[in-house]
């Protein structure tokens, strides 16, 4: 499946540097809903969802996609105003979780999840992949990551930031395949800048975003290859 990776140019070159994509996690999504789109009129109800979401916080994360760049209010709002790129992947169908956008909140019995001693499959699908309506111009896809399995580095503030690696290679094993780059209409990353940061065996096809001149849409024009100019002795350290 391929994706779209919205973020600014900044981020976008030190994912490329580094061969690696932030892992977000869930109490820092912008949407408080995460995890909690079940009705939880009844405040015990609540209580037990938001000890469920703190949990899943604490050892899963999320990275978000979506399967369009067309819509202008994703760049504007992920890619710096238009100034940013859009990274694209490809992913294994297997792990994208599509996301459901509804209008209200769906009902679910927690105790008797609880005496199951869980919640089922089922359950889980729906409160990881469910959202309100108004969220709907994402197209969302949605790639789990359990923390455990991925590098862990300490910021300056001593927080524990959590990473995917990605590979440029189609043979590579991870999950994350990067395929292309779409400049923003904004976007003043030169092709030299996206060379610089990778390595002289790379070559990532790129495009140039622009309006469209009868729609409200996003257009990118003819791909061209941005061939890497790094030597591998002055690649940073990928894990």
């Amino acid at each position: 499946m391929i994706v779209y990776y919205f973020t600014p140019s900044e981020f976008a070159l030190r994912a490329l540097r580094d061969r690696r994509l932030k892992i977000a996690r869930i109490n820092e999504l912008s949407d408080p809903f995460q995890l909690c789109a079940a009705d939880f009129s009844n405040s015990d109800t609540q209580t037990k969802l938001e000890i469920f979401k703190n949990q899943m916080n604490e050892c899963n994360g999320v990275i978000c996609f979506s399967k369009s760049y067309q819509d202008p209010v994703l760049w504007s709002h992920y890619a710096d105003a238009h100034r940013g790129v859009a990274l694209v992947f490809e992913i294994p169908d297997e792990i994208a979780i599509r996301i459901d956008y509804q209008p209200e909140r769906f009902k679910l019995d927690v105790d008797a999840a609880i005496q199951r001693g869980g919640f089922d499959e089922s359950d889980l699908n729906q409160l990881i992949s469910t959202k309100f309506s108004s969220w709907g111009y994402e197209k969302e896809i949605r790639m789990l990551c359990h923390l455990h399995d991925h590098f862990c580095q300490i910021d300056s503030k001593g927080k524990k930031v959590y990473f995917e690696s990605l590979s440029l290679e189609s043979f590579g094993v991870d999950a994350l395949k990067l395929v292309g780059l779409i400049r923003g209409a904004h976007c003043d990353l030169s092709p030299a800048d996206i060379a610089s940061e990778l390595l002289a065996v790379d070559s990532l096809p790129v495009q140039d975003a622009r309006l469209d001149s009868s729609s409200f849409q996003i257009v990118a024009d003819e791909t061209y290859p941005v061939n890497g100019v790094r030597s591998f002795s002055a690649c940073c350290f990928r894990v």
